[in-house]
C-alpha cells in the first residue's frame, strides 16, 4: 500500500511539473488592422480588445523641461493579470524588433486623466515572440496595479489597460 501511494505521488508530481513547463497554445486570430492590440484571456477566441485612444499634448513644465503626453478618463475598462499577462500586437511589419516599435508604459492619474511623461517614461519589460504574419505576442512577466497603455512610438496611439486585485474566493 505505502508503495502504490509513493508510485502515485511520483507520477502526479511528474504530471503537473510537465504542464508547468509547456507552453499554452493559443489560437486567437491577429488584429484585423495594425495598431490594434488585445488582451489574451484564453487560448482560444478572440481576446478581448484594449481601450485605443490617441494622446493629447498635456502639461509641460518650463522648468524641468517635462513633457507629457495624456488620455481621458482615469481608468480603463479592460483588466489583465498580475503575472504574464499576455498581448497580441498587430503592426505593420513583424520583421522588426518589437523595442523598436512599441513601448509598454506605466501611466500616472492626474485629474480625471491618465498621463506618461514623455520625456521620462516609467516603461515596463516585456518579451515578444513573431505571431501569424503582423504581429507580435507580448507576454509581460509582472505587473503591478496601475493603469498602463501599449505605446506605439510612431504615433500618439496607445492600447490602454489596467490591473487591479482580483479578490479570490476558495
Amino acid at each position: 500500500m505505502k508503495r502504490n501511494l509513493l508510485i502515485l505521488a511520483v507520477l502526479l508530481f511528474s504530471i503537473t511539473q510537465a504542464n508547468c513547463q509547456k507552453e499554452k497554445k493559443i489560437r486567437i486570430s491577429e488584429p484585423e488592422f495594425s495598431g490594434i492590440a488585445v488582451f489574451v484571456n484564453d487560448s482560444m477566441g478572440k481576446g478581448i480588445l484594449l481601450e485605443q485612444q490617441t494622446a493629447t499634448m498635456g502639461k509641460v513644465k518650463l522648468r524641468s523641461k517635462e513633457t507629457s503626453l495624456e488620455v481621458n478618463f482615469c481608468s480603463s475598462t479592460v483588466f489583465a493579470d498580475t503575472i504574464n499577462s499576455q498581448f497580441i500586437v498587430r503592426v505593420s511589419d513583424n520583421s522588426i524588433n518589437p523595442n523598436d516599435v512599441i513601448s509598454v508604459v506605466k501611466m500616472n492619474i492626474e485629474n480625471n486623466k491618465r498621463t506618461w511623461k514623455f520625456s521620462k517614461p516609467e516603461t515596463v519589460e516585456f518579451e515578444a515572440k513573431k505571431y501569424g504574419t503582423n504581429s507580435y505576442l507580448i507576454t509581460i512577466p509582472k505587473l503591478h496595479v496601475g493603469q498602463y497603455g501599449i505605446y506605439f512610438k510612431n504615433t500618439y496611439t496607445f492600447n490602454l489597460f489596467g490591473v487591479k486585485l482580483i479578490k479570490e474566493s476558495f
